[in-house]
């Protein structure tokens, strides 16, 4: 069986394979939504915590 993040990959190329073929920016819309997918698979299975990428995206300093 495929990991969520896996899953969730293959979901977001293969939306973003549909406007592939227009050009450049859909192109660099299906990298962003496989991205965001790979982020919701990770979310789904437990291995990404949203407030810690989010901390991350503001530059901000986790404590270890």
């Amino acid at each position: 069986m495929m990991s969520g993040r896996t899953a969730g990959l293959l979901f977001g190329f293969g939306l973003g394979v549909v406007w592939m073929w227009l050009g450049f920016w859909p192109a660099v819309l299906t990298l962003i939504l496989g991205v965001i997918g790979w982020l919701i698979g990770g979310v789904a299975e437990g291995k990404v915590n949203l407030a810690d990428v989010w901390s991350d995206l503001q530059g901000r300093r986790r404590e270890v």
